[in-house]
């Protein structure tokens, strides 16, 4: 994991990484990320179209990573449950994983809320975006985000699985990328 850390511990410099793991393993990638961002002091946001945030806060804390600077975009519960949970904190809900609007504005947003404080950037996952939209949507999305995060100064991850992707959507995804890191 010592490029995961590179990038988390980057020393300012905004990349964007592509990073690759096993179905079986993307729960355990997602929490690697986070845990290594919240030792390094960071702030994290994680936009979840995979899991609904109160079961990945549960997940951090049995991890022990300590949550107090991790924020949610959660894409996925409102749409799951047709209502909020009862577990807010930290969290921006949409109401969908293909309203791509709001969850650039949910972005957007959240990074001005610290300008100062280094941020990382978890999208989980590439594949699960791919359930509720085209490839051409989620690429033009995937730019925008890698374009967002350069310019204000953020370090993204963008977790998917690693053989889950069409080659061609894998090589754009490549491009939009400062690197692309196996987990």
């Amino acid at each position: 994991m010592s490029g995961i850390d590179g990038f988390i511990n980057g020393g300012g410099a905004a990349k964007v990484v592509l990073t690759l793991t096993q179905a079986e393993n993307l729960a355990n990638a997602n929490c690697e990320i986070i845990k290594k961002s919240a030792e390094a002091g960071n702030r994290s946001i994680v936009i979840t179209m995979n899991n609904p945030s109160p079961l990945l806060k549960d997940l951090y804390k049995s991890k022990d990573i300590d949550i107090s600077k991790v924020f949610f975009i959660d894409a996925i519960t409102k749409y799951a449950l047709g209502s909020l949970p009862g577990d807010i904190d930290n969290s921006v809900f949409i109401t969908s994983p293909s309203n791509l609007t709001d969850i650039g504005i949910a972005v957007t947003e959240m990074l001005k809320e610290n300008p100062d404080e280094r941020t990382i950037v978890l999208l989980d996952s590439v594949n699960t975006m791919l359930i509720y939209m085209p490839t051409p949507t989620l690429t033009k999305f995937m730019h925008f985000m890698s374009s967002k995060l350069r310019l204000m100064k953020s370090t993204g991850f963008y977790l998917s699985v690693k053989d889950g992707l069409d080659p061609i959507l894998l090589m754009q995804l490549k491009t939009f990328s400062d690197g692309t890191e196996e987990i």
